[in-house]
């Protein structure tokens, strides 16, 4: 008779488990990551190749056959981007000088083994910095 009084109280003292008796320190988003989704419109890119890069061949065959082997039907968009920041001649100036790189970037992912059809070629005046970004779907 006593344990049936005394079972409400222990059962009172007891706490349900909840969130924190899983997880008591919950790890934090990573601040790079959320910052990188932000720099480039919720898209980060597969690669980012800078300005006057002459060897990227061996880096490019290595992500396409790394994206390819993830999903053998990856469509490719390599695209210049350049700041809008100093106007608009400037960034046009900058992009056009970025073209020639872009098409070799964009025909070393077709000589990796990708359909021409699967490759696009864009230019964007976006973001802080003067590159090449190559981006997978």
């Amino acid at each position: 008779m006593r344990y049936i009084f005394l079972l409400p109280v222990l059962l009172a003292a007891c706490s349900l488990p909840n969130r924190a008796s899983f997880a008591p320190a919950p790890v934090a988003a990573d601040p790079a990551r959320i910052a990188a989704t932000q720099a480039f419109a919720g898209r980060v890119p597969l690669m980012t190749i800078p300005p006057g890069t002459a060897d990227f061949a061996t880096p490019v065959a290595k992500a396409v056959h790394e994206a390819r082997a993830i999903k053998p039907a990856a469509r490719f968009e390599v695209q210049s981007v350049s700041p809008i920041g100093s106007g608009p001649d400037a960034a046009a100036t900058r992009l056009a000088a970025l073209s020639t790189t872009a098409a070799a970037v964009a025909q070393a992912i077709i000589g990796d083994g990708v359909a021409p059809e699967n490759v696009t070629l864009t230019a964007a005046t976006s973001g802080t910095d003067t590159d090449i970004l190559v981006y997978v779907k």
